[in-house]
């Protein structure tokens, strides 16, 4: 928590600078470049970390298929979840309310000139976020791992605090663009308590989905509500399983390998779902990443109107995440 603390107070910093520079008519457009690249460089970070941990290495062979198949039921749920919600909530897919009259066919209206410039992270950038990634984890497996594997112990330090200081980073640059847009205290009050029931939906679809396809693999329902509801958090759910005791590794390796699936996913596809599918959708793929690392993959994918759902979502499943996966464990 007080690194989640920590972010939000260089994104509070950068979005308060920004919005003062606005009222001075000053603008911040090399801002999106700046993200961009901090993103590559916390994407390429997180590939060394995962290649170097033998514990993703070994574990890609069953114990990922079944991390695999449980994310994407979380994921498809989480998404399906939404979709219901803001249809019943009258939204069309960029988070916008719509009349009534014209619930029926909103999904099918083509605002360009609203949302011109919003879906700029296109399939370009998605093939490249994924082949660092890619290449992130071929160098920290063959050459941190399997060469240098003295160094394993300061590189995961060393890392570590990279990749602190990398988000400290993102989330100033993600404060200046949104502080410089001037929209989100706009958004917050339109959104009104909708702003928490999409991320309700995002919840209450992952653990449905996701622990069903749980119990079809011969886990528990203590098992499957605990890797569930780690929400992509593969820094402490993992951790709070195995502290359960040993016959609890296997479901600690799988929540390991699905959270961090869940994340490198929603890193990889937020773009291609909002695009394809919608912008209130595409904040259900990370869990609770949407708040952090893929906050500003959310903004440049479906603008700044759509980040109070992204951050919300994150942070409200922060929250149950810390609390629920200790009482689901007993401990």
């Amino acid at each position: 928590m007080k690194l989640l603390l920590l972010y939000w107070s260089f994104l509070i910093i950068g979005y308060i600078l920004a919005w003062s520079a606005a009222k001075k008519g000053k603008s911040f457009s090399w801002v999106a470049k700046a993200m961009m690249g901090t993103v590559y460089g916390l994407c390429f970070i997180m590939g060394l970390r995962m290649g170097a941990n033998e514990q993703v290495i070994s574990n890609l062979g069953s114990i990922g298929v079944m991390a695999l198949v449980i994310t994407l039921c979380c994921i498809l749920g989480s998404m399906g979840a939404i979709f219901l919600t803001r249809r019943m909530l009258h939204m069309d897919r960029y988070g916008e309310l719509i009349d009534d009259a014209k619930t029926a066919g909103a999904d099918k209206k083509q605002p360009a000139e609203e949302h011109s410039g919003q879906d700029s992270m296109d399939l370009k950038n998605t093939f490249i976020i994924l082949g660092i990634v890619a290449g992130g984890m071929l160098i920290g497996a063959l050459l941190i791992l399997k060469r240098l594997p003295q160094i394993l112990g300061q590189f995961d330090v060393v890392s570590n605090y990279t990749l602190i200081v990398l988000l400290c980073i993102l989330m100033f640059f993600v404060g200046l663009d949104l502080g410089g847009s001037g929209t989100v205290l706009d958004s917050i009050r339109k959104a009104g308590f909708r702003v928490l029931a999409i991320p309700v939906a995002t919840m209450v679809g992952t653990m449905i989905a996701g622990v069903a396809a749980c119990l079809v693999m011969g886990f528990s329902l203590r098992e499957g509500s605990a890797i569930c509801i780690g929400y992509g958090w593969y820094t402490y759910a993992p951790i709070v399983i195995a502290n359960a005791g040993q016959q609890y590794m296997i479901a600690s390796a799988v929540s390991f390998m699905h959270n961090v699936i869940r994340e490198v996913t929603g890193i990889i596809f937020i773009p291609m779902a909002a695009k394809k599918i919608g912008y209130l959708e595409s904040t259900g793929l990370p869990g609770i990443a949407a708040m952090d690392v893929c906050l500003p993959i959310v903004e440049r994918s479906c603008g700044p109107n759509t980040v109070v759902y992204a951050f919300a979502t994150g942070l409200i499943m922060c929250v149950v995440t810390s609390v629920g996966v200790p009482l689901i464990m007993g401990l």
